[in-house]
Parts: structure tokens; C-alpha cells; sequence
């Protein structure tokens, strides 16, 4: 099995990348990924989320842009989660689960506003959870990896 990557792109706030990483290790994710963090992100929130890695045995990968991500991890599912009005297709757990089995998927979250630009989600598929308003970074991850994290429990209880 491989696994399943949590990305926030483009953030300049330290909250966020702090709490973003919270979430992810806290769901049980074994690497976070910050990709092109600007500013105070940069400077405070990347340390900050480092320590909280290290203490917590997990992995923190800082990147300058989305294409790193694809040229390092070659994801066989690279999904950007957006509000409803810039996806067309509905999230769904189960598929990334079901991917994950046989390759890694990055799953990228817009750390800010405009956190990812129209170019930059041609590099995979957005996807939305059926919510019509922008539930921010935070938001948007803890449902989107909770679901994910309960949909990868349940495959691994299958093959058990």
C-alpha cells in the first residue's frame, strides 16, 4: 500500500500551517506537505510544524511549487479540494482509498485566498464536498481527511 499525501499550497499564515499539521498527523497522516509558504508561513509556521513532526515521528516536506510535488511523489491521484463552484466532481473517499492501495495520492488544499490558481489545477482534478460556501483551509481538511482517514481504516480492516 502506499499512502495518501495532505498538501497546503500557497500559505502565508503560521496558524495555518500549524494547525494543518495538527490535523493531518492527528488523523494519523504520516507526512504534510507545505508547498510554496511565503512569508510568516515561511518563517514561523514551517519551524513550528517541523517540531510538532519531529515530536511526533512523522515526516514535514517543504516544497516551493505544486510541480515538485508531482515530480517527487508521482501521484496516481493528484486532487485539489476547492468550494463547489470550481469543481465539477464530488469528493469521494472511497476512491481515494481505493487508489491509495495501489499508488500515492496527493490531496492539495489553497492555504489561502486564491490559494490555487486555475493553471495550477490542471496539474490534477478539483474536487469539492458539496458545500456551496469556501470553508477555508481548516475546514476543508478536517472533513475531507477525516473521511479519507476512515475510508483507509475500513479498506485495511477488509484485507485483515
Amino acid at each position: 500500500m502506499s499512502e495518501v499525501i495532505p498538501v497546503i499550497h500557497n500559505v502565508f499564515s503560521v496558524e495555518i500551517v500549524k494547525q494543518f499539521a495538527k490535523i493531518c498527523y492527528g488523523l494519523g497522516f504520516k507526512m504534510v506537505v507545505v508547498s510554496k509558504p511565503s512569508g510568516a508561513a515561511a518563517q514561523a509556521g514551517v519551524p513550528e510544524a517541523q517540531k510538532l513532526a519531529l515530536k511526533k515521528g512523522k515526516a514535514l516536506v517543504v516544497l516551493s511549487e505544486l510541480g515538485d510535488v508531482v515530480e517527487i511523489f508521482r501521484p496516481s491521484l493528484f486532487i485539489f479540494i476547492t468550494p463547489k463552484k470550481y469543481a465539477k466532481e464530488l469528493f469521494d473517499a472511497e476512491r481515494v482509498a481505493s487508489e491509495a492501495q495501489r499508488g500515492t495520492v496527493a490531496i492539495v488544499f489553497g492555504g489561502s485566498e486564491p490559494g490555487v490558481s486555475a493553471k495550477e489545477m490542471e496539474l490534477g482534478v478539483p474536487m469539492h464536498i458539496n458545500v456551496e460556501d469556501d470553508l477555508g483551509p481548516l475546514g476543508f481538511a478536517a472533513i475531507v481527511l477525516h473521511s479519507v482517514a476512515k475510508s483507509l481504516e475500513e479498506k485495511l480492516i477488509m484485507v485483515k
